[in-house]
């Protein structure tokens, strides 16, 4: 169900980790409650751990957040506001998206933004517009 649940996704999904919980405490294996449930039998560990630890409550589905997005013309507006005066890096980038919008992006996040925003990298220049001049052609052009 990756990132969000639908509550009907979330009612069943912890039905399955209730009754997987149910069959253990009547001797089955956790093995063999993993493979009649369909997931790993580590994640039957958890849930039972989780069971003696806190109960119902801690195998309850909980909501999910989900992180705030920024527009990706927010992002490029933000870059080229505040680009620093060397390469642009994702590090930079993920600071500068953290600073302004209080939004944290992973690293990958942010180079997959960078693509969709048209963005290219090298290890030479870091990253630029992909319609930018490169460094080397501007040096050439001026001398």
């Amino acid at each position: 169900m990756g990132g969000s649940q639908s509550s009907s996704g979330a009612q069943h999904l912890e039905a399955r980790r209730l009754r997987a919980i149910d069959m253990v405490s009547q001797g089955a294996s956790q093995a063999a409650v993993a493979r009649e449930v369909g997931v790993s039998r580590e994640a039957v560990r958890q849930w039972v751990e989780a069971y003696r630890a806190g109960g119902p409550a801690a195998v309850a589905s909980r909501p999910r957040r989900r992180r705030g997005l920024v527009p990706l013309r927010d992002v490029e507006e933000a870059i080229e506001q505040r680009r620093p005066s060397g390469p642009l890096t994702t590090l930079g980038v993920q600071e500068l998206v953290a600073r302004a919008y209080g939004v944290a992006y992973s690293r990958s996040s942010v180079r997959t933004i960078l693509r969709r925003l048209g963005y290219v990298y090298s290890r030479d220049e870091g990253w630029r517009h992909r319609h930018a001049p490169h460094a080397k052609d501007a040096s050439l052009r001026a001398g």
